[in-house]
Order: structure tokens, then sequence, then C-alpha cells
């Protein structure tokens, strides 16, 4: 038998050459199952026939349909007399309630056992119930690769003037990863329908494909990404981290050397920008984001919190590559829980541990918290985050740099405002009290039916108390915490 072309073909010739008479493929794309099994069949068993069976059609064989087999005993039973063939029942589970067909798939499995003859059955979960656990072997079966996601790209910009770079190729690939062959081709459908060329809103098309897949759900929120690192007053150490790995979830031989960055956990004072961080990687990285409430996996809404937060995390592993957004990660994970919760967000913790050490590379975890003393020692060690920062109230140039974004972001003109005036006036402000300020000078000027002025931004300011002043003492031990086990932001 010749080696698989490619990843899908690899996984079931192993299957096959393992001698497994009866195989359960957990997949959602039969279409693509039947395609490489029909390969494998006609390329490296040339005695083997392929066989389909469907409730709705039957069984059908290389000489077409085979009479009065839609009902399922009766199609096992011709499985059971043919010498050799590749067999391939779709939603087979749906009888599994029946105790004849369990029945008469167990006494298949003995027939076909050490015979060049293969059952597989396709179904979107494992379904295999008690009574055939060891009788039916279970295989996920891959996702589509990024060279095959290229290839199908490339059939759908063909003739496209001027034809995507290298660079907007591989942002386009790294866009489809996560989805199958029928997603890609409806998502591309959309991102490209009459047009002749790549444009920025293409990717915005493609990562919609996802965030329909996380919207069925629930938990999983996509946020859409307005943000870039340029809109981020300071902070230059946390954007040049950012920057380094901006290539590495695009790069195949990157991530099999285990390169791709896991995670980042931001933690500081409340206002200072960790959550439009997040953000702004995503729109540099060209991932989808998804935010995940916890308010909702502790509702019961979903199912149990555990059932909720693991489904979470199984469908962020289908979209992959994309970025997991924790807001305020240690209300959910807290080493100080206690009552009725206390238990469930331990179990929640457990899983969580686990997962960050085992998850795919192609998922980025984006962590932001207020009071990372709270976070148990576990989550903060090495091969979970890949670094923690510290974000602390912005430095009087910072500050600058804030005023300036917010007001450029709102088409201000800048001629008559001295920024630099401004951040000497805000010293111990948070970039949200800039922002606050800033509007409420706009909407103060607006209702006056003229250009904001730099008065009303300092008349603005004067009516501010800053967080810094309310919530000194807390402020205080959030420095005192990070100094010696965080990194500067700035």
């Amino acid at each position: 038998m010749s080696r698989a072309a490619n990843p899908a073909q690899e996984a079931l010739r192993r299957v096959i050459m393992a001698r497994y008479p009866i195989t359960q493929v957990v997949t959602f794309e039969e279409d693509r199952v039947e395609a490489n099994l029909r390969h494998l069949t006609q390329n490296s068993m040339k005695r083997a026939g392929f066989w389909t069976w469907a409730c709705t059609t039957g069984l059908v064989g290389p000489e077409g349909p085979v009479k009065d087999t839609r009902d399922p005993e009766r199609a096992l039973d011709v499985v059971a007399g043919q010498p050799a063939g590749v067999f391939l029942f779709r939603d087979l589970h749906a009888f599994f309630g029946q105790p004849a067909v369990v029945r008469k798939v167990r006494d298949v499995r003995l027939a076909l056992t050490n015979t060049p003859r293969f059952l597989f059955l396709t179904a979107p979960r494992v379904t295999v119930p008690l009574d055939l656990r060891r009788d039916v072997a279970v295989m996920d079966f891959p996702m589509p690769t990024a060279t095959e996601l290229g290839h199908l790209l490339d059939r759908y910009v063909a003739g496209f003037e001027p034809p995507p770079d290298d660079d907007t190729r591989l942002s386009l690939v790294t866009a489809l990863r996560g989805l199958t062959v029928a997603e890609a081709s409806n998502a591309m459908n959309m991102a490209f329908y009459g047009k002749k060329r790549v444009d920025d809103e293409a990717m915005t098309t493609l990562h919609a494909q996802k965030a329909q897949l996380a919207r069925k759900d629930g938990v999983l929120e996509f946020v859409a990404q307005k943000w870039q690192l340029d809109d981020i007053g300071g902070l230059e150490v946390l954007k040049q981290w950012f920057v380094k790995r901006r290539t590495l979830f695009e790069d195949e031989e990157a991530d099999r050397r285990g390169l791709a960055p896991r995670g980042v956990l931001v933690m500081g004072i409340p206002g200072c920008g960790k959550s439009m961080c997040i953000k702004a990687a995503a729109a540099l990285w060209g991932l989808p984001l998804f935010r995940l409430e916890m308010a909702q996996v502790f509702s019961g809404v979903y199912g149990t919190p555990e059932e909720t937060f693991d489904h979470a995390l199984k469908m962020m592993e289908a979209v992959a590559p994309a970025i997991l957004w924790i807001d305020e990660i240690e209300n959910a994970i807290s080493a100080d829980a206690e009552g009725a919760d206390a238990g469930t967000k331990g179990r929640i913790f457990a899983t969580f541990l686990t997962w960050m050490q085992e998850k795919p590379a192609q998922v980025f975890v984006g962590a932001t918290a207020n009071r990372i003393d709270l976070l148990p020692a576990e989550l903060l060690r090495k091969g979970r985050f890949d670094q923690v920062f510290f974000i602390d109230l912005p430095d009087e140039s910072e500050r600058a740099a804030i005023f300036d974004v917010h007001l450029r972001h709102r088409k201000v003109d800048l001629t008559d405002i001295n920024v630099v005036t401004l951040a000497k006036a805000t010293k111990n402000w948070n970039g949200a009290e800039i922002e606050n300020a800033v509007v409420a000078a706009m909407i103060e000027a607006y209702d006056a039916d003229r250009e904001v002025t730099e008065d009303d931004i300092f008349f603005q300011v004067g009516k501010v108390v800053p967080l810094a002043v309310t919530m000194a003492e807390q402020i205080k031990a959030i420095k005192s915490w990070a100094g010696q086990r965080a990194i500067r932001a700035s």
C-alpha cells in the first residue's frame, strides 16, 4: 500500500494497516472522508471495492445500488458476505438504540477481523455505545491542512489582478485554518463574490465564518477588530513582544518546532489598556478574537459550568488558529473562591490548567487581570503563559500619546491643543480617564455647536478625581506585588 498523500489519507491508511475491522471517524466532513477512502481503495487496494451506505440510499457498491439495503441490518449482512472491500456507513449511530443493530455490528466485527474488509462509520461526535466500546475503534479526522486550504484558495483567486502576494496569501490561509473544506469554500464565495482582487474586507469576511461557529454556542463572543497597536499610547515593551511573534502562527515550520506563542497574561491598574492590547494583538496577527464570557459559563443556561467551559475550549480548538480572550480572569479562577462556587471554580481551574498545558499551539490565550494576587501560582508558571506583563499608570510621555490617539481618532484638529500640557495636568491618570475627559469635552463642545478646545478638556480634567487617588491603597498593593513578579509593559 502506497503512502498517503496528505495527513487525512495517512490517518485512514494507518487504521487500515492496523487491521481495525470497524472504526468510527469523528468528523463533520463526510464527503472528505469518502473522497480519501475512495482514493485509498482505488490506488492501494486493487482487489477491494469501495462501498457507501446511508439510510436514504441503501448500500451502493462498485456495480451501483444494492436492492433492499436501506435497513442497516440487511446492509451489514451484505458487508459480511463480501470477500474484500472498504465500507463507509453514514449515521449508523442513529440506529444504535436498536438492540438488533448493536448485535449485528458485533457479529460483523467478528466476521471482518483479520480479513481485507474494513467498516468505517462517520459521526459528528463520538457515539459508540457502551456495548460496542471494545468492538469499535475511534479516530478524529484531521482538519484540512494549510497546504490543502492553500490549493483551494488558489482556485478562487486564479485570475485576480494583481494576484495576492505571498504575505497576503499566507494571511488568507491562516484565516481559513480551522474551517472544513465546505466552510472554507462558503467563506471564500462570500469574500470574493464579484471581485477580481483581494481587499481589506476579504479578511473580515473570512473571520466572520469562524464567528458563526462560535455564535451557535453562546458563551464565545466574536470581537470585531477595530484597534491597532498604533492606537495604544506607550507600552512599547509589550507591543514589541507582540510584533516579534507576528508571523509565528502563519509559519508551519515554526509550529512544528514549537515556537508558536501559547499565551500572555496582562495585569495592572484598571483602565490602563489591558483589554485593548489583546484586541490590537488580534488585529496585528490577523487572527479572529473570541471573548469567553465567564458570567454565561456560570449562569447554567448552557448546561453545567464545567460542561459549558469544556465545550468552549473545544470550540476554540475547532476554530483555531484564533485568540481566546478571558477578561478579568481572577473572577473566574480565584484562589480565594468560597461558598457554593468554590467547588465549581476549582474544577474549572483544573480543566483550564490541563488544557493550557496540552492545548494546540494554534490557540493563543490572552488573559487580563486586575488582581493577579488572587490567581493560583500553578497558573502563572512557565509553560502555560509565555509571559506575565504589568501595565502601570502611564507616565507623562505615554499620557501625551494617549491624548493624541483619542483626539486624532475622533478627528479633532490638534493645531491649538497641546497634548504635552494636558499630560502634565493629568499626573497619575489612567488611559480610560483620559479618554473620558476627551469625550466629555467633545460632548460639551458639540452641544455648543463649536469645535472642542484645549480649555474644554482642562475644564473636564478639573472635575475628575482619578482612580489613583480613590483607590490609592489597592493600587499601591498591586504595584508592590507586580514589581518582582511581572515584566513591565513600558
